[in-house]
């Protein structure tokens, strides 16, 4: 996911049911993500800072935009993007920007787009289309193309895992309330690639932000990328990182610390905006 890394269908307020303040000892292992509504409102907007040893590297955003629909589906509009800060754009510059179009009935993709520079020295933007609408004997259209011409399309077989795309994910889990110790499976489509990611509930803490002391939830993961059969790529290393979300009724994600070679990659909120009431 980015640093690893919503609203009823036509209501401008999160769903009735909101998630409880707490969770459970003892969980089963193989807990699911049942379709439901994206737990998000129009309007609502999360800014967040990113570092490695202490160094501002870049920022990220989520913005959640209006209903709409696509492809015959009620869909919500969900947009993020990062971009990498003054200081390492001189050594390498990052502008990568995710917009979902994600079913306000189950919160699954119907159309993921991501924008992004081909390479460090090649300013070309290139976008990546994964059209799950058009699901089709198992697979979905990945559809390539720079400057608006299409360069190539691959078709990514999907497994028996729920599939969500960047954006979706991060929303599927604020309402992702189970006891301590369960864990799920999830594929989760990040650019022009599928990454199979394992989650497990950790447990409560209390986590210092800028916006003050918050009582949250910590969730641990691990992806790995799957190749276009749907198999895991044996190639692939494993990313580890954590999440942790408020424990409230907002359930907002506050901060991921993703492990890498050079060191742990923080995502640290620094503003919340919440939807219309």
């Amino acid at each position: 996911m980015t640093a690893a890394l919503v609203l009823a269908a036509c209501s401008s307020a999160p769903p009735a049911s909101a998630p409880g303040s707490a969770i459970s000892e003892g969980g089963n292992a193989g807990e699911s993500f049942p379709p439901r509504a994206p737990f998000v409102t129009p309007g609502e907007r999360m800014s967040y800072r990113l570092t490695m040893h202490q160094l501002e590297v870049a920022t990220f955003t989520v913005a959640v935009g209006e209903p709409d629909q696509l492809a015959g589906r009620d869909v919500v509009v969900v947009q993020s993007g990062v971009q990498s800060s003054q200081l390492i754009s001189w050594v390498k510059k990052v502008e990568d920007n995710f917009t979902s179009w994600i079913d306000a009935t189950t919160s699954r993709p119907v159309l993921f787009r991501s924008a992004e520079l081909a390479t460090a020295n090649d300013p070309t933007v290139e976008v990546t289309d994964s059209e799950t609408h058009r699901l089709e004997d198992g697979a979905f259209p990945v559809r390539i193309s720079r400057a608006g011409t299409e360069t190539s399309v691959d078709h990514q077989k999907v497994g028996a895992a729920p599939l969500f795309d960047l954006n979706g994910f991060l929303i599927a889990l604020r309402t992702w309330e189970v006891p301590k110790g369960t864990s799920a499976t999830a594929d989760v489509i990040r650019s022009r690639f599928i990454w199979r990611t394992d989650v497990t509930m950790a447990g409560f803490e209390n986590l210092v932000t800028e916006l003050g002391e918050l009582p949250a939830l910590r969730i641990d993961g691990v992806s790995q990328r799957v190749g276009r059969d749907g198999a895991l790529d044996p190639k692939s290393d494993r990313r580890r990182y954590s999440l942790w979300i408020s424990n409230d009724a907002d359930r907002v994600p506050l901060a991921i610390v993703a492990r890498t070679d050079y060191g742990d990659l923080r995502m640290d909120i620094v503003e919340y905006v919440a939807g219309r009431p």
